[in-house]
């Protein structure tokens, strides 16, 4: 899923009439101080990450002064909290609080329903409450044909007791807000934690929006990069270029994520790094467990599903391939109806690209299991155009399983490792 900053978050969240504090990001130390002098003392300083709890790692400051502001200021700004650089700051006004509440609509799987979370102990996560004290959590689904409305919204809250007739008011109609918003985006999460009651009204102190992968085509106007399951980290470069491939193409897929971009897991678990692509995610799964224990790791996984066409295999390969650590590469097809001749098509001009000198012959090594519709005339094109001729290249048919592309693969590597003399990572 993509997942929007705080303050990117919030703007959403403003264009449906939920009020957030007085504020603005900045992405410098001078654009900082100019914010100041606009909205006075006291300020909240944030730093713009997309991982939870930020706030205990020193990524959350209050400021009284000018020399306090100063200090958190040139302590986050370009600093590394969580793991993550902080690139940007939100300076927004300090809120006097009088209470503090817990509000999300959500996607559940199990119901295919949106639902509302909410609970009056917010500032906290939702799930340690949810732990520690479930009674405090309060569910309701939404029928996505009629919406939300204001009277359901209410009668919902009214089951908490501790809630007077002006709050469930107004959390009613935050309610119904924050449920326009997950509709318009195509969000899977839109959560306010803390949500906040001041003698002016209620704020959303602070947001969280994640947006449907699967519907990023309709939302080109959101600030995103399109990545899939990058989790609480910032896309890739390489990630972010893949999630351009299936932007004005939607036949068929191209799902990429880079599962160790830096190589940290191989070298901390001794296993050696190498692009993967593969149709089917129960074949892919299958062979990383064939993958593994022989001492290789795919640090990016890639599925090629849906009949997509040659240019989408020949750009996802190429990004593959454009992983600096890799010392190989793992193609494996399931046994389905795509047209594997429009991938081979797409494979080979991307090794010609990759490899011109040599007219497409990889100088590492690289295994194709290849099976399924189309595979035999996919198997020719390869044949046909000379790169199976190559040292390093092994071609497998639709007899083949799993296991023995991994083998294949563990065989074809340790002939090149010896030939390359190529020690460990």
């Amino acid at each position: 899923m993509a997942r929007l900053l705080e303050y990117q978050g919030k703007q959403l969240l403003k264009t449906l009439g939920i009020r957030i504090p007085d504020g603005q990001a900045v992405g410098s130390i001078q654009e900082a101080y100019d914010v100041i002098n606009d909205i006075h003392f006291p300020v909240v300083i944030k730093a713009q990450i997309l991982r939870g709890g930020r706030g205990k790692a020193g990524g959350v400051k209050f400021a009284k002064t000018k020399k306090e502001a100063n200090r958190a200021i040139v302590s986050m700004i370009n600093a590394e909290i969580l793991g993550q650089k902080v690139s940007s700051l939100l300076i927004e006004k300090k809120l006097e609080i009088k209470k503090e509440y817990y509000c999300a609509v959500t996607s559940e799987p199990s119901s295919r329903y949106p639902i509302i979370i909410f609970s009056t102990r917010g500032g906290i996560n939702i799930e340690d409450i949810a732990r520690d004290t479930p009674d405090d959590v309060y569910t309701k689904k939404i029928d996505i044909y009629s919406g939300l409305q204001d009277f359901e919204a209410r009668w919902f809250l009214s089951k908490i007791k501790t809630l007077s007739g002006p709050e469930l008011v107004l959390l009613g109609d935050l309610q119904v807000k924050l449920y326009q918003v997950y509709r318009k985006f195509d969000c899977r999460l839109v959560e306010i934690n803390p949500l906040v009651l001041t003698s002016e009204g209620l704020f959303a102190a602070d947001a969280r929006v994640e947006i449907d992968d699967d519907a990023l085509y309709r939302q080109r106007e959101l600030p995103l990069d399109s990545v899939d399951e990058a989790g609480d980290r910032p896309p890739t470069k390489l990630e972010i270029a893949a999630g351009t491939i299936d932007r004005d193409d939607h036949r068929g897929t191209a799902h990429y994520v880079q599962l160790d971009p830096f190589g940290y897991y191989c070298k901390e678990m001794n296993l050696i790094p190498i692009g993967f692509n593969c149709v089917g995610t129960g074949a892919s799964l299958i062979t990383l467990d064939e993958l593994v224990p022989l001492g290789f790791y795919p640090i990016n996984f890639a599925d090629t599903s849906g009949n997509p066409t040659a240019s989408k295999q020949y750009r996802i390969t190429k990004i593959i391939f454009s992983q600096p650590l890799i010392k190989g590469f793992l193609f494996v097809s399931c046994i389905s109806n795509q047209q594997l001749d429009n991938t081979a098509r797409g494979v080979i001009k991307a090794l010609r690209d990759l490899y011109p000198e040599t007219d497409g012959k990889p100088n590492i090594p690289v295994v194709l299991a290849i099976r399924g519709a189309w595979d035999l005339d996919a198997i020719r094109l390869f044949k046909d155009c000379g790169i199976t001729e190559g040292k390093w290249i092994r071609i497998l048919g639709r007899e083949s399983t799993e296991q023995d592309a991994a083998l294949a693969f563990y065989e074809l590597y340790q002939q090149w490792a010896k030939k390359n003399e190529v020690i460990g990572i």
